[in-house]
C-alpha cells in the first residue's frame, strides 16, 4: 500500500463533520466518488488536469465535502469547482489555480498545478502556504486546525455597540507564507 492509498483510506474513514476552529457551520456532506467520466469533463471543462492526488480523492474518495473550512466543493454543478473556477476566471484570476476549500469570509484555500496550498483572501491577496496537497489532507485527518496554520490571529478591541464597553476578541491576521508564485 502507497502512502497515497494509505491516506485516501484514512480520508474515506475519517470524513465526518468536524469543527473548522473558526465558528464556522457545518461543512458540507462528503458525496459519493466522482465517476471517471464525470472527473475528464471537469477536467476539460477547466482546461487542465487535477493534481494528481486530488483527481484520486475525487476519483476513488469523495465528490467534495472533504477537508477544512465548509469542506472541497464537488466537481460540477451550481457550487462546484468547475463553475467557482469560471467565476473567479472572469477577473485577474490565473488560469490554472483552483479554489477547492472555501473557509468563509472571502477565504479560499486552493491547489495550484504542481499540487501546492495557496491561500486567497480579499485583503492579502494569495498565499503560498507550507502546505502541498497531501501534507494539508493529511493534517487534515490528523487533526490539525489548518485555520491557524495558515493565519496569525491578533487581538483586537471593538466597542460593543450597545453597551459601549470594549471587548477584547480575535480577528483574522495576515495569512502565513510567502508570495504566491502563480
Amino acid at each position: 500500500m502507497t502512502p497515497d492509498d494509505e491516506l485516501l483510506a484514512s480520508l474515506r474513514e475519517n470524513a465526518g463533520p468536524r469543527s473548522t476552529g473558526t465558528g464556522a457551520p457545518t461543512p458540507r456532506a462528503c458525496r459519493p466518488p466522482a465517476s471517471e467520466e464525470a472527473v475528464v469533463r471537469a477536467e476539460e471543462e477547466l482546461g487542465f488536469r487535477l493534481d494528481s492526488l486530488l483527481r484520486r480523492v475525487y476519483r476513488e474518495a469523495f465528490d467534495g465535502g472533504f477537508g477544512p473550512g465548509y469542506g472541497s466543493l464537488p466537481l460540477t454543478g451550481r457550487e462546484s469547482l468547475v463553475s467557482t473556477h469560471g467565476s473567479f476566471r472572469s477577473g485577474s484570476w490565473p488560469e490554472k489555480l483552483l479554489p477547492v476549500w472555501d473557509w468563509g469570509g472571502a477565504v479560499w484555500s486552493c491547489v495550484d498545478p504542481e499540487g501546492r496550498i495557496i491561500t486567497h483572501d480579499d485583503v492579502g491577496g494569495r498565499t503560498l502556504t507550507c502546505f502541498k496537497t497531501r501534507t494539508w489532507l493529511r493534517a487534515w485527518v490528523d487533526d490539525v486546525d489548518l485555520w491557524k496554520e495558515i493565519y496569525e490571529d491578533r487581538d483586537s478591541t471593538i466597542v460593543n455597540p450597545f453597551t459601549r464597553q470594549p471587548v477584547a476578541t480575535k480577528v483574522r491576521g495576515t495569512a502565513k507564507g510567502w508570495p504566491s508564485p502563480v
